[in-house]
């Protein structure tokens, strides 16, 4: 996958919950800040063989982690579409956080046992940081 960042990210060390290591065979995942409210998040997994990637899940998976830490999650639109031939869920919404408001859009994209994420998000009212978000959404490619 290819998805233009303006910045380098920081690759994320995660250690997976035992639960799951047995049905994923690759995990990575990195991380911008642009120290002005920008932040995307990359993820990219391979599931065992036998092991379809559920885009819907991932979907509220990542809600409810951002749920468990007391933010507030309102989905604005949830639209089934193809990047690069690939099936693909984009959500947009609104996540609140300690009073702060941030737009995002939360991109799964599924072949088989391989899965990517991009999430990215912005304040709310910053109309550039709103545009840069929408850029990069649209900058997912697969070559």
């Amino acid at each position: 996958m290819k998805v233009l960042i303006p910045g380098e990210p920081t690759a994320q060390n995660v250690n997976l919950p035992k639960s799951v290591q047995d049905y994923i065979k690759k995990y990575e995942a990195s991380y911008y800040e642009d120290g002005h409210g920008l932040v995307v998040t990359v993820m990219h997994v391979v599931y065992a063989v036998d092991v379809i990637a559920d885009l819907s899940g991932a979907l509220e998976g990542t809600n409810g982690q951002w749920q468990t830490t007391g933010s507030k999650v309102a989905i604005l639109s949830t639209t089934h579409n193809r990047i690069s031939g690939k099936s693909s869920i984009q959500q947009r919404g609104k996540l609140i956080n300690g009073g702060d408001e941030n737009d995002y859009m939360d991109i799964v994209i599924g072949e088989g046992p391989k899965l990517w994420q991009v999430i990215v998000m912005v304040p709310s009212k910053d109309a550039d940081r709103l545009t840069i978000l929408q850029k990069i959404v649209d900058s997912i490619t697969f070559k």
